[in-house]
Order: structure tokens, then C-alpha cells, then sequence
């Protein structure tokens, strides 16, 4: 029983999350940017300013996420723009997306935020990957032995 006592959860969230097997340890997935450092940002170029389809999204807030500037490494895919969540993390979006978020069409249900905390919300209102809680229970069955 010692082995076990300190596996048990402190509080009712992780007491509903541990019984599944669940936990929040999260990595992004290989095709995103994520980071809890700022990742280098510049403003727009006078050059670019001037081309009539550019639009310049510096200082939008939508939902948790505030565009701070354009992306320094450039992408052949388009621009990508430099956004922190309110939790501090920061990540790399697409113009199309700050735009429909700001248009009110991506949210739906759902307000923009970074991919930790899309994750986080989702095991909060009961998301259960099947392969992670079989991992975990097996993890946990092995410490008590």
C-alpha cells in the first residue's frame, strides 16, 4: 500500500483524470510550432504595407490569443504570424486563420487558444484517449508490484 498512497490524486479534477489514465503532460504535435519562449517576431515591411492584399495584423486579440508580428523565418506556404495565448505560450499561426478568427468564423463553441491549452480544456470536459489511459494504468500497475 505505501508504493500506492502517493499515486493517489489530491483533489476531484485529478482524481477524474487520474482514473482514466490520464494526465497533462503535452507535446505539440511535429507539424506546429509551440514554445514558452517568445519566438523572434518583426513588423511589417514599408514594402510589404504597400501591396494591396496585405493586411496588417499586428495588436489583434482574439479570443486567448494576440498577434505580436510576423514570424522572422518566412515560410514558402505564406506568412505566418507570431501569437501568445493568455497562458504565456506562443506559437506560429496562418493569416487565413487570425483572419477567420477575428471574422467570428473559426470560433464557433470553441475560443482560439494554443494547442496546450485546446488539449487541457479537452481532458477537462472528458476527452479519453483509450491508448493512454491502457499505458498509464500499465505504468502504474507496474510501480505497486
Amino acid at each position: 500500500m505505501d508504493a500506492v498512497a502517493p499515486l493517489y490524486p489530491s483533489d476531484k479534477l485529478a482524481g477524474r483524470v487520474a482514473g482514466r489514465g490520464e494526465h497533462f503532460e503535452w507535446s505539440p504535435p511535429s507539424t506546429s510550432v509551440h514554445s514558452s519562449d517568445p519566438i523572434p517576431h518583426r513588423a511589417p515591411t514599408a514594402a510589404e504595407r504597400t501591396m494591396p492584399e496585405f493586411v496588417d495584423l499586428t495588436g489583434i486579440k482574439s479570443g486567448r490569443l494576440s498577434v505580436l508580428g510576423m514570424a522572422v523565418d518566412v515560410s514558402a506556404n505564406g506568412t505566418r504570424w507570431v501569437v501568445r495565448c493568455v497562458c504565456g505560450a506562443y506559437e506560429l499561426r496562418r493569416t487565413r486563420y487570425i483572419k477567420a478568427c477575428a471574422a467570428g468564423e473559426k470560433t464557433g463553441n470553441n475560443e482560439p487558444m494554443c494547442e496546450s491549452c485546446a488539449y487541457t480544456k479537452k481532458l477537462r470536459q472528458g476527452f479519453h484517449n483509450p491508448k493512454k489511459a491502457a499505458a498509464a494504468a500499465q505504468a502504474i500497475m507496474e510501480a505497486a508490484r
